[in-house]
């Protein structure tokens, strides 16, 4: 696979920015999903001082959240159809490992190449609360939607 990631200039990065670790960023998306996932490695970029890859993760965090939304539609539907399995699973799965290779990779490559193992690392109990708190709200908007659909068709 042909390595993506942009480089990190010795001279224009900051000496050691205090990041979340990239791989972490990635197992914790297997929980969180990659929306989650993007909106952390967005701002990891941004302590690198590299605008455009911040810029692309702010792309991913985008249609992470687009694809958070189809799938809470798709639930409901197939809620309200009385379906035994939803086809969007299959497709949350790909989607995942797309993000896994098209955006934490990426990250943690450049990290890697350019600190090694030494940096400062951010705390994980804000962020981890915060997606805590939004993915107990997405749960409950999807048994809302649900809720709603079977109470109006």
């Amino acid at each position: 696979m042909r390595d993506t990631s942009p480089a990190l200039a010795p001279d224009t990065a900051p000496a050691i920015a205090a990041l979340w670790r990239p791989s972490a960023v990635a197992a914790w998306s297997l929980v969180f999903t990659p929306a989650f996932g993007s909106w952390l490695l967005m701002h990891n970029w941004r302590a690198l001082g590299q605008p455009q890859a911040a810029s692309r993760a702010r792309l991913w965090l985008g249609a992470s959240l687009a694809m958070l939304a189809l799938q809470l539609l798709a639930g409901a539907i197939n809620r309200r159809l009385n379906g035994d399995a939803s086809p969007m699973a299959w497709l949350a799965i790909a989607w995942l490992l797309l993000w896994l290779l098209g955006a934490a990779w990426p990250q943690w490559i450049a990290v890697r190449r350019q600190y090694g193992r030494r940096y400062a690392r951010r705390g994980w109990n804000g962020a981890l609360g915060l997606a805590v708190v939004l993915g107990a709200a997405c749960w409950a908007a999807g048994v809302l939607l649900g809720a709603l659909l079977l109470s109006f068709t």
